[in-house]
């Protein structure tokens, strides 16, 4: 998505598996209605993707150490995800929002 900019992997032969993954995600939520791309305003804290439908954020996804993360803040709770495929599945079974 070219929006964090590329960084290196450990080798330094380009991006790192989290880059790449986290660019995933992105391509597959922004072409969900709601979602868009939040930079971090936190020093040393990964950017996210967000689910916003009315200004208010209901899921924050990221990627950590190759594992994708979502995030309720409403109920301050973290849920760890396999895949892509899975937290596509997770999002259709359990999201309120669009998509």
């Amino acid at each position: 998505m070219g929006r964090r900019g590329a960084h290196r992997d450990r080798k330094g032969t380009g991006m790192s598996s989290d880059e790449a993954l986290f660019d995933q995600v992105g391509a597959e939520l922004t072409a969900r209605p709601g979602w868009r791309y939040e930079p971090s305003t936190t020093p040393g804290a990964p950017p996210s993707w967000c689910l916003d439908p009315a200004g208010q954020i209901l899921y924050s996804v990221n990627v950590v150490d190759g594992r994708i993360l979502l995030y309720v803040p409403s109920e301050d709770w973290e849920v760890p995800i396999d895949s892509l495929e899975g937290l596509l599945r997770w999002i259709d079974a359990e999201g309120p929002g669009p998509g």
